[in-house]
């Protein structure tokens, strides 16, 4: 898998269990203290994650990093 197809796919997968969870990003940004602009782009695969935010995104979610970047 291509470093573009696994940040598109976190994305996705950050967006569909976000919703799931009935979070917005506000919500996201407050836990965080992410900007909204930059949980956005995450979420539309526009800006790579360092390890440590990718494990703080993926724990709000109750999932692993692996689940993350796996095709919905």
């Amino acid at each position: 898998m291509d470093e573009q197809k696994i940040l598109e796919n976190f994305g996705i997968n950050f967006k569909h269990y976000r919703n799931k969870a009935k979070l917005s990003q506000d919500d996201i940004a407050d836990i965080t203290n992410f900007s909204k602009s930059y949980i956005s782009n995450v979420e539309c695969g526009k800006h790579s994650l360092s390890l440590v935010n990718a494990l703080k995104f993926a724990k709000i979610v109750n999932k692993t990093i692996e689940e993350m970047v796996q095709d919905l």
